[in-house]
Parts: C-alpha cells; sequence; structure tokens
C-alpha cells in the first residue's frame, strides 16, 4: 500500500476484518465526502456553525475506521470548537479550524479515489 496522509487503510483492515472488507467500505466513504465537501464549503462560507458541528460530528463515526490518528483528533478539536463560538475569536478559530479540516478532507479524498484506482 501507498503512504497516504490521512487515509490508512491499515486501520480500516484491522477495524472491519479484511482488505476486501476494507476496499468495499472505501466506495461509502468516497461518496460521503463527494456529498460532505461542498456542503462544508457551503457552511463555511455562512458560517453555519451549527451545520458545521453537526457535519464534524457525522464524519467522526468513520474517522477511527479510515484515518490517521492525527485526522481523528483534527476532526475531534473542529467540532469541538464549533460549539463554542459565542465570541468572534472563538467563530474565528472554529473558522480557521474548519477552513483547515476542509483541505484535509479534499486531501483525504483523493487518497481515497487513488486507492479505489489500484
Amino acid at each position: 500500500m501507498s503512504s497516504t496522509v490521512f487515509l490508512s487503510m491499515t486501520k480500516a483492515i484491522e477495524y472491519l476484518g479484511d482488505a476486501s472488507n476494507a476496499q468495499r467500505m472505501l466506495g461509502t466513504l468516497e461518496s460521503t465526502l463527494e456529498t460532505e465537501v461542498p456542503r462544508i464549503a457551503s457552511a463555511i462560507e455562512t458560517q453555519n456553525f451549527t451545520n458545521l458541528q453537526k457535519i464534524w460530528h457525522q464524519l467522526k463515526g468513520f474517522a477511527p475506521v479510515f484515518c490517521h490518528d492525527h485526522m481523528v483528533a483534527e476532526i475531534t478539536q473542529t467540532e469541538t470548537l464549533c460549539k463554542r463560538i459565542q465570541l468572534p475569536d472563538e467563530q474565528a478559530a472554529a473558522l480557521k479550524a474548519s477552513t483547515q479540516l476542509l483541505k484535509h478532507l479534499q486531501e483525504m479524498l483523493s487518497e481515497v479515489k487513488a486507492q479505489q484506482a489500484s
């Protein structure tokens, strides 16, 4: 398996039991990311922290299966930031973290597509 920054097929295989199950579930991850990436971008643009928090919470469900530990931590931290957005500094921190995480999810989607093609 090639080296990836965000996607961990090793973790997926360990979690799901074998490579064929992991490969099948990868398609679900791909379609989820393809759907959620535009929704995240829109929520960031409109500063809709409620939607962002909901999306991060949902993505936290697959993260332990398919993501390296640093990505799991980033999703969890960003979700927490989006829950606490009363002050301008908190809004700025949540937007910055969400924007960075969106970039990482886009990169992860590229890694998933590359894995699917191999």
